[in-house]
């Protein structure tokens, strides 16, 4: 958390700070304290370094890939592209003033404050700091991009997540497993791969192999639908997900399987980690 529809409406909402300069930035004294001694949270480039370069810059162009968030900053000089992820519980605030953030573990826990010059600031708190944000002259420089699929609007995305599905890599693990891999299709994680498989009436734990291109097709389809019907609903709050304005998602209100106890038809659900998370499924609506 946050998937792909949550960073996608995250990027929409931001499109108010398009064509501004940054004036300044501020970094939290917690940018260093992470799980490990001296670990650099947040802002993975030096710090100095990070400040200059994008301080005086104007944000020309907001983009997303898969769960990740892109800036295209630019002067008279040069052009840069930060890269920023959400991780677990990263939020993204447009404030005429710091207090204006109303929840106050989010106001406790800021990590990077841009100073723009109409007078307002972007604001970036990050809860448990698993977000991480870094400049790069080229996306073409970031390794994942590189290696991430198309979206799943493009028009090539279904038949690049069928080639890959039925590549060697991916034949014998769980399909749950293999639409999580951005590599197949992006921006799937652990809620929308439950509810999408159950949607399809597939068993998480069901190897790729063995599943019909058909069967393969239709849980295409219903990643979709749920990508579409979740940004509809603002995305799902289950905790720390918070709109730019501080608003909260009502997708959680739809799920069919995601932390229930029985599925919409009322058996009991069965739950496995499954790619390190808990996967929630019915044995008896999926095969």
């Amino acid at each position: 958390m946050p998937e792909l529809p949550e960073v996608e409406l995250v990027k929409r909402e931001l499109t108010p700070v398009i064509n501004l300069k940054i004036t300044d930035v501020e970094l939290s004294q917690y940018i260093y304290n992470g799980h490990k001694t001296n670990k650099r949270t947040i802002v993975k480039d030096d710090l100095d370094a990070f400040k200059t370069l994008v301080a005086g810059k104007t944000i020309m162009h907001i983009g997303r890939r898969g769960k990740y968030l892109y800036f295209l900053l630019g002067d008279e000089y040069e052009t840069t592209h930060l890269v920023s992820h959400l991780g677990m519980s990263g939020a993204y605030f447009i404030v005429s003033d710091f207090e204006d953030i109303k929840e106050h573990n989010f106001k406790k826990h800021w990590q990077v404050i841009f100073s723009l010059d109409n007078g307002q600031k972007l604001v970036y708190s990050d809860i448990r700091r698993f977000g991480e944000m870094h400049t790069h002259e080229s996306l073409h420089d970031f390794p994942p991009f590189a290696r991430m699929a198309p979206e799943y609007t493009d028009e090539l995305s279904l038949d690049h997540y069928m080639t890959m599905m039925r590549a060697k890599k991916y034949e014998n693990k769980p399909v749950k497993a293999a639409i999580m891999d951005g590599e197949v299709i992006p921006g799937v994680g652990n809620i929308y791969a439950v509810e999408s498989l159950y949607l399809s009436h597939i068993l998480p734990t069901r190897k790729v192999k063995n599943i019909s291109d058909k069967r393969l097709r239709e849980l295409f389809d219903r990643i979709t639908e749920v990508f579409e019907l979740s940004l509809s609903r603002g995305g799902s709050t289950i905790s720390d997900y918070r709109s730019v304005t501080g608003g909260k998602g009502e997708m959680q209100n739809s799920f069919n399987v995601y932390q229930r106890k029985t599925c919409p038809l009322g058996h009991p659900l069965k739950t496995k980690v499954i790619n390190t998370r808990n996967t929630f499924y019915c044995t008896t609506c999926q095969r």
